[in-house]
């Protein structure tokens, strides 16, 4: 009966290491199914963003007027967070290009993620990190506009680096770069496409993020799982290809093409953000989730935002930038 009682119990042993061994062969058959991006795509999620989102707009960053002290100090903060995410300096020693305009003096932030196969092609991510600043002792705390594009580029570069650092370097080099002065006549993007990090010629594309986070903005308010994505001539149909195939496979937002369906409006608001200084040399996207009636406002705050919203279109950034850097 003993011998009986061993045997069974010796197969039973068996019976499980074979089964322990089965499972974990189907998950890492599973885990190796999962295209590349997905796995870093984790790293970018609603709690970081969020986080961000409230420290740039707390009271002591006086909403982050260009050339204010709460905007050096929203640009120390913006280092940091670089820094800890192991993305690297622009030029090897700083991550700043200064500038001077209307005798203030401003700073673009850049972090370079060096491509292994093709470096002197790019593809820049970008977005404004001044606001509005503090008007006759009011405080505007421009979330939407923009502390939101400041976290998606902040948690993009991170699942950027996440990747780099398990030897997946992107084939061509990726750019994130936070201008400043975007709310004065948005000079630091000018400084930048006339003093590149990598030559403007062999830019694949470059996607910026602007207002970025609320979900109920004008025809849109009955559909929160939105984006707008405007495109110029260069980058009509391979945009929208790529994007597509993107957002059915990862994100499933609507994309909306068309600026709430209005020439007009379109014509407006297109030229109002940085990309609008590369759209004659480059291909560029601008996504945005449109205007809300708090824009420009004291009311524009971090409790209004969507992060589940700014999530999935941070997400869809990042897969299009993974996309043109290895195709």
């Amino acid at each position: 009966m003993m011998r009986l009682l061993i045997l069974l119990a010796v197969s039973l042993t068996c019976w499980q290491s074979l089964v322990f061994a089965q499972t974990e062969n189907i998950s890492q058959k599973i885990y190796s199914q999962i295209s590349e991006s997905e796995r870093y795509a984790v790293k970018i999620n609603k709690n970081d963003l969020e986080e961000i989102v409230k420290t740039l707009c707390s009271p002591e960053f006086e909403g982050r007027r260009f050339g204010s002290v709460g905007n050096k100090k929203a640009m120390d903060y913006i280092i940091s967070e670089l820094g800890k995410r192991n993305i690297s300096k622009s030029n090897g020693n700083y991550y700043e290009q200064f500038f001077k305009d209307d005798e203030k003096y401003g700073t673009n932030l850049i972090g370079l993620l060096e491509g292994y196969l093709y470096p002197d092609e790019s593809v820049i991510i970008t977005c404004h990190y001044d606001g509005l600043g503090t008007i006759d002792g009011k405080v505007f705390p421009s979330a939407d506009d923009n502390a939101t594009g400041v976290a998606a580029l902040i948690e993009i570069a991170e699942a950027f680096s996440a990747a780099a650092s398990n030897n997946l370097r992107p084939k061509r080099s990726v750019i994130f770069i936070a201008f400043d002065a975007g709310k004065h006549e948005m000079s630091g993007s000018k400084i930048y496409s006339k003093y590149p990090v990598k030559p403007v010629e062999k830019t694949q594309i470059l996607l910026n993020m602007d207002m970025l986070g609320r979900d109920d903005c004008g025809l849109k308010k009955d559909e929160p799982n939105y984006v707008f994505l405007i495109k110029n001539n260069r980058t009509q149909h391979l945009v929208s290809q790529t994007s597509d195939s993107i957002n059915s496979l990862h994100t499933h937002l609507a994309i909306e093409y068309d600026f709430y369906k209005n020439r007009q409006v379109l014509d407006l608001f297109y030229p109002t953000s940085d990309h609008y200084n590369f759209t004659d040399k480059i291909p560029v996207v601008f996504y945005t989730g449109g205007i809300n009636s708090d824009v420009h406002s004291q009311n524009d705050t971090p409790d209004k935002i969507s992060y589940s919203a700014l999530r999935s279109r941070a997400l869809l950034v990042f897969y299009t930038a993974w996309a043109y850097a290895n195709r």
